[in-house]
């Protein structure tokens, strides 16, 4: 029997840089819709934070009356919320958003005439959007709703894909 000096182990250049572009091809694809799922997330932990906060809000202001109905400061809530409060204590701030105690100035809780909570997004990605609960005077009822908004495209595509989007709402 002879043997090959050259035997054909191995794979040559042009299916490797076919493997490698259909790789970059799939990755293209994935991407976009990885990174939708990942903000998509980050927005559902916001919207159960602002839910949480918002019936401590609730909370503090039931049978309470005058002045100091609404809470002045998160310290006056019965609520542990992980996040850094701002000197006023009326922000607390986590790793991806900003919430802010009465803020929602055209939402106000059910049942008190305290505004609600909003959740700002914070900077530094392409998302820019706000989380807050539509309360309106007068309505009960409304409470598990929520409603978002974005400052551009991206922002608003994560507000639509979690079917809170309307627009000119806002809770300012």
């Amino acid at each position: 029997m002879k043997k090959h000096l050259c035997s054909s182990k191995g794979f040559t250049l042009i299916e490797l840089l076919t493997v490698v572009l259909i790789i970059g091809v799939l990755m293209a694809v994935a991407l976009p819709n990885y990174t939708r799922s990942i903000e998509r997330s980050r927005a559902v932990e916001a919207m159960a934070g602002l839910k949480s906060l918002n019936d401590a809000v609730y909370a503090y202001a039931a049978g309470r009356s005058g002045a100091n109905t609404c809470p002045t400061s998160f310290t006056k809530l019965v609520i542990s919320y992980p996040g850094t409060l701002s000197a006023d204590k009326m922000t607390l701030t986590t790793d991806n958003f900003e919430f802010k105690l009465n803020s929602a100035t055209n939402a106000y809780i059910p049942g008190t005439d305290c505004p609600g909570v909003t959740a700002k997004r914070l900077g530094g990605t392409k998302y820019d959007y706000v989380l807050w609960n539509p309360y309106v005077r007068g309505y009960s009822g409304k409470g598990a709703s929520l409603a978002c908004t974005g400052s551009n495209e991206a922002s608003i595509a994560i507000c639509e894909s979690l079917d809170l989007y309307t627009a000119g709402s806002t809770p300012y």
